[in-house]
């Protein structure tokens, strides 16, 4: 069976079990989305932002991109895709949180520990991964503690590196400042399944504390 056809499987399964389980909801979105949550994270497949938020249709405005990297403001290497969904997330929509997403074994974090030579070949992603230079650099520069694997502390370090992107952004820097934009961090460890916050005090991934007030896993602000 090809590939087309597995998927056209699944969309049939779909019409069949969960299109009418899910109708009442998105005929209520049809004309206007109100999500709560810009969620950025990678395109790697196995990397399912509604499943480990828990969250269905509506919930998460999510922008997906190689590495879950936020192009510095002003870069050299200019892509505005990133910005354009931050900016319309927060004067459109009204979002006030804004999340990074990373993961265990990132194939984008990989490329940058090993140099990118192997990527040189494929231009656009050669001049994408450029905006993880500064991770790298953060990488390098960091001491590394216990016995984590360079790959697990590259990737943690990467979601970091990526908030503090966001805030190079003067009118988002404002915002954050001023309590009306929430900036959070999360990591999802493939092997375990278990997604940790983003202590910023300790600058280290957390498990997500249970009961959190209002069932919000954002204990560290």
């Amino acid at each position: 069976m090809s590939p087309s056809a597995v998927l056209l499987d699944g969309v049939r399964e779909y019409h069949g079990r969960t299109a009418r389980l899910v109708r009442p909801i998105m005929a209520e979105l049809a004309f206007e989305q109100k999500p709560e949550h810009l969620f950025i994270t990678c395109v790697d497949s196995r990397v399912v932002p509604n499943i480990i938020t828990a969250s269905g249709p509506g919930d998460l405005f999510i922008n997906r991109n190689v590495g879950n990297m936020i192009p510095r403001f002003g870069s050299r290497t200019r892509d505005d895709s990133v910005a354009a969904t931050v900016e319309y997330a927060t004067e459109v929509l009204g979002i006030r949180t804004i999340t990074v997403c990373g993961h265990s074994n990132c194939g984008a974090m990989a490329a940058l520990l090993a140099g990118g030579g192997e990527v040189d070949h494929l231009r656009s992603l050669s001049r994408w991964l450029r905006h993880g230079n500064h991770s790298l650099a953060r990488f390098l520069a960091t001491e590394p503690t216990g016995d984590k694997p360079p790959l697990t502390r590259l990737c943690q370090i990467n979601v970091m590196q990526q908030l503090d992107n966001l805030l190079t952004y003067p009118w988002l820097r404002d915002r954050v400042e001023a309590g009306a934009v929430e900036l959070v961090g999360l990591y999802l460890d493939l092997e375990t399944a278990k997604v940790h916050v983003l202590d910023p005090a300790a600058e280290a991934f957390v498990p997500v504390p249970d009961g959190a007030p209002d069932g919000d896993a954002r204990a560290f602000t």
